[in-house]
């Protein structure tokens, strides 16, 4: 300190002003922090939670009956269709939308879309309510229409119904189906989906690609829709592959996937699993209210691609 002192000086620059200024500023930012922790301590003991340090808090003064929350993630400024920077620019800057929690009168704003539902969680636990933002509704929706499906599948023709003008549902639906039978699934983008649509692990660890084909009772699958997943398998190296059809396989098909080891699943076969997966067809379109909770992988999935990194 006493060399910069010295340096301003010799330059003739007037440092008490420019002290002084440096001084106020860190006052504020201390007492800011102070005040703060003073917040997040008062909050948390009042939910019996614990408030994380990338949430600030405030006052909400106009505060509703309920409580309610609107999710913030992070976006850069320039950025392409996908989410991604936009590298033709030179702008590096990523703006961070907050989540926004109203409860009792207080709002709590988190910069960490993970730590703040966290949070949100916790307070529902705790008996607090909190209504569904906009991708819980959005959700619960999907599930509602899981459920639908899976009611609706008495048979294969109710399945092509369903399905045959949406073939991405469709393939969410057989991912939905072998999850219940004890996969981990999740299916491929929609577009450059690398030669097949869902990917899985199953619980010994075994891995497996999946093409479907959601196809009229008449138009049976061929060898190239083998071939096609055959080959992609070259390149994701998985130990298992499988065609599932709501239709049939023609014999050149059926023989091909024989020598290269291609699991067949034809209507008959798929409507039999759903029976498995789903094996109440009768039973309620409800499910518990905590099953359209976001997951980290639900958060994770509204990130850009190139900034998921920094929250693993």
């Amino acid at each position: 300190m006493d060399s910069i002192i010295q340096t301003l000086d010799e330059t003739g620059v007037p440092w008490e002003p420019l002290l002084l200024v440096v001084l106020v500023v860190l006052y504020v930012l201390v007492l800011d922090q102070i005040v703060q922790a003073i917040l997040r301590l008062t909050v948390g003991r009042q939910y019996s939670v614990r408030i994380p340090f990338s949430v600030r808090v405030g006052v909400d003064l106009h505060p509703d009956d309920v409580g309610s929350f609107a999710m913030g993630y992070p976006q850069w400024r320039s950025a392409k269709k996908d989410g991604t920077r936009d590298r033709r620019t030179n702008d590096f800057h990523v703006i961070k939308d907050r989540t926004l929690i109203l409860l009792d009168g207080w709002k709590l704003r988190g910069k960490n879309p993970f730590e703040a539902y966290d949070l949100v969680r916790a307070l529902r636990r705790n008996g607090q309510v909190i209504v569904p933002c906009q991708e819980e509704r959005l959700k619960r929706s999907r599930l509602a229409s899981h459920a639908m499906r899976r009611r609706d599948c008495g048979n294969i023709d109710d399945i092509i119904s369903a399905f045959e003008d949406r073939p991405t549902d469709f393939e969410d639906f057989c991912a939905d189906m072998f999850r219940t039978l004890g996969w981990m699934a999740e299916t491929t983008p929609p577009t450059n989906d690398g030669g097949y649509d869902i990917s899985m692990r199953g619980e010994t660890g075994a891995t497996a690609i999946v093409e479907c084909k959601c196809y009229a009772r008449n138009h049976h699958v061929g060898r190239p829709v083998v071939q096609k997943l055959h080959g992609a398998n070259a390149t994701v190296g998985a130990q298992e592959m499988m065609v599932v059809t709501t239709s049939s396989f023609t014999q050149g098909a059926v023989d091909y996937a024989a020598r290269i080891g291609v699991h067949l699943i034809d209507g008959t076969q798929l409507l039999s699993l759903c029976r498995r997966a789903w094996p109440s067809q009768s039973s309620p379109l409800s499910f518990p209210t905590t099953e359209a909770w976001l997951t980290d992988e639900d958060i994770m999935a509204r990130i850009p691609m190139d900034l998921r990194a920094r929250y693993r």
